[in-house]
């Protein structure tokens, strides 16, 4: 029994866990945001705008990318250095998408009968949502690196 537990126990303290952690958050957050999307209220008058306020809950399910943190109260080699590493990652990645959602919505002037509705669906489809998901295949990518990097370290 005390054999099972240490090897569950060594498990969970692998260090690449926080990098998996970062690679699949977006899996759930990506589908959640666009259920988040599809219920927000509709101000545009030809084709669909949000306010910014209102498109900031979209951004809600992303703060999935803060997950890695939570490594840091495991003990093990390099698990904690490795939970820093990801969770400074997924703080950049839900940070790109904070600052390209406010440049876009400081520069785009509004919609013509409401200048509040700054977020336009066009914005959603050909920028938000590809440079998410460019962020997600960027650590995809990251992780794949490491645990190649990881395993050929450990060969003989």
């Amino acid at each position: 029994m005390a054999d099972s537990d240490s090897r569950g126990a060594r498990r969970w303290e692998r260090s690449l866990l926080p990098y998996l952690t970062l690679a699949l958050t977006p899996i759930l957050a990506l589908p959640v945001s666009l259920v988040i999307l599809s219920g927000l209220p509709d101000c545009g008058s030809d084709e669909p705008w949000w306010e910014l306020r209102d498109f900031q809950l979209v951004l809600l399910p992303m703060i999935a990318d803060l997950l890695p943190f939570a490594w840091l109260a495991v003990r093990g080699p390099g698990v904690r250095q490795a939970a820093i590493v990801a969770g400074l990652l997924g703080a950049a990645r839900y940070g790109t998408l904070q600052v390209v959602t406010l440049l876009y919505s400081a520069s785009s002037g509004g919609q013509d009968l409401n200048e509040s509705c700054t977020i336009s669906s066009p914005f959603v489809g050909a920028l938000f949502f590809p440079v998410a998901i460019a962020l997600w295949l960027a650590s995809v990518v990251l992780l794949a690196a490491l645990w190649f990097r990881k395993r050929h370290a450990a060969l003989p």
